[in-house]
């Protein structure tokens, strides 16, 4: 997500006033689950702060950081706590998510967003001594507080800060922009397709709700399975917020006793449990990383074997198969035109300049070509200095107008170099129309070698100019 700054210092002030409303709102949720005991059985308010604060770091201003003690201290005062004990939790609080800020610094911007597959472990460990921290300075309270020895308090106060961060903190590190989510999200319009988009999900309630209805100790993994099928099939983002409610409603069952067979909140019980649900939840977090890496992966690859680098256009076998795919389609009724482009004088060019000279027209020459061109028109590289384009829907005449609209802007085009007065280029362009589909791969070998004699006849009749093959 692309920082937004506000400016300073209404910047400074709406950004305090967030991380607190954030940080009350959190902990009076969290305090709303507390029945009984130490702690609650669901914390969200560290993991949010934490995961704002990583997300915006100029968030992370003292005025930043008093709002959010702030926002700790004023839930705890609206629901009749008292002052010494709110002011130690605050400052466990507060050590967990500096610990965590300052240990995030030091991972990349790609393991923040939990985009490869050894960011899982980095999240892991930060969490793990986030939660130390935290543990260190709130345990003291459990003798004093709470009627608990220090270890226990220790142990409670770690294991759930690690479970409740473990649960929410993904959700904050791969939230997409809303806009942009808002328009992506589009229902399949096919029955079927939308069925097996919603089948992990579905699944992954009817585990829930079995697990409901059957109980016991073991009811808390019954889901995994299904959390597995959504981490492979749905975007991380989705896929971590899932798993924070299905993970949400189980610790606040395992407080409850929900899962015993009779209600007990023995320590022992609740931290076993606590760590079950985080463990549990770890493993489709993990199995999202991965498939976010290996499709991003597979986008590049994809990427690299469809374009050219150089110029952007497509590569030569991505043009032939989509253009013989494109003109074969018998649903387009509309005539096509194929031109033929080659840069003039290039080779001149390469040796007067030199060859990153020569890239850099390869590269301008590609973008003027693209800008000259319309959406559906297909562009493609399928030689050093040659370029090939297809107008679909395209009669004689508004192909002749594009070609010479292609022609005028690559005259009209300067190009900078690193020494001296920026290049002047032309092209040369030779055309052919067909006016109805036909075999695909055939026919464009055809309408492409009928462009090419037009192309050489234009470099021959002077070069700059636009020869149609059937004038």
């Amino acid at each position: 997500m692309r920082e937004e700054r506000l400016g300073a210092p209404q910047g400074t002030l709406a950004g305090a006033a967030i991380v607190f409303t954030v940080v009350l709102a959190a902990c009076l949720f969290g305090i709303g689950t507390r029945p009984l005991g130490f702690l609650a059985a669901f914390w969200p308010a560290n993991a949010l702060l934490l995961g704002i604060f990583v997300r915006f770091p100029h968030l992370q201003s003292p005025a930043g950081w008093i709002a959010a003690a702030a926002g700790y201290l004023a839930a705890d005062f609206m629901t009749g706590g008292e002052p010494l004990p709110t002011l130690w939790l605050t400052a466990a609080n507060m050590a967990e998510v500096a610990t965590g800020s300052v240990l995030f610094r030091m991972v990349s911007e790609e393991d923040r967003r939990l985009r490869r597959p050894s960011s899982v472990l980095y999240l892991f460990g930060i969490l793990v001594v986030a939660s130390m921290a935290a543990g260190v300075v709130g345990a003291g309270a459990a003798p004093l507080f709470f009627d608990s020895d220090f270890l226990s308090g220790m142990a409670f106060w770690v294991t759930t800060e690690l479970t409740n961060s473990i649960i929410v903190l993904p959700v904050v590190l791969t939230a997409p922009s809303l806009w942009p989510m808002l328009q992506q999200m589009r229902l399949p319009e096919d029955r079927v397709t939308l069925l097996r988009c919603a089948a992990p999900a579905l699944t992954l309630l009817a585990s829930v709700v079995v697990g409901a209805l059957v109980g016991g100790p073991g009811a808390s993994t019954f889901h995994a399975p299904a959390l597995l099928w959504c981490a492979l099939s749905y975007p991380i983002f989705p896929s971590v917020v899932l798993t924070m409610m299905v993970s949400i409603w189980h610790l606040i069952a395992i407080s409850l006793g929900f899962f015993a067979s009779q209600v007990t909140h023995h320590d022992g019980y609740m931290i076993s449990g606590r760590l079950g649900i985080m463990l549990l939840a770890l493993a489709p977090l993990t199995v999202a990383s991965i498939n976010l890496a290996r499709n991003e992966l597979l986008a590049r690859l994809e990427q690299l074997a469809t374009y050219d680098m150089m110029t952007g256009a497509l590569s030569r076998a991505a043009f032939m198969q989509r253009g013989s795919a494109l003109i074969s389609q018998p649903m387009r009724s509309g005539p096509y035109a194929v031109l033929m482009l080659d840069i003039d004088r290039f080779k001149q060019i390469n040796d007067t300049y030199g060859h990153a000279a020569g890239d850099r027209v390869l590269s301008a020459f590609s973008a003027c070509v693209r800008s000259s061109l319309r959406e559906a028109d297909l562009f493609g590289r399928v030689g050093g200095e040659e370029f090939s384009v297809i107008l679909p829907n395209t009669p004689r005449e508004d192909a002749l107008r594009v070609a010479e609209r292609v022609r005028a802007n690559v005259e009209g085009l300067p190009i900078p170099i690193e020494a001296g007065a920026p290049l002047h280029i032309t092209v040369s362009i030779g055309i052919t129309h067909q006016p109805r589909p036909g075999p695909g791969p055939t026919l464009l070998d055809a309408l492409i070698s009928a462009a090419d004699r037009a192309l050489y006849i234009a470099k021959g009749q002077g070069r700059n100019r636009i020869v149609h093959a059937d004038a």
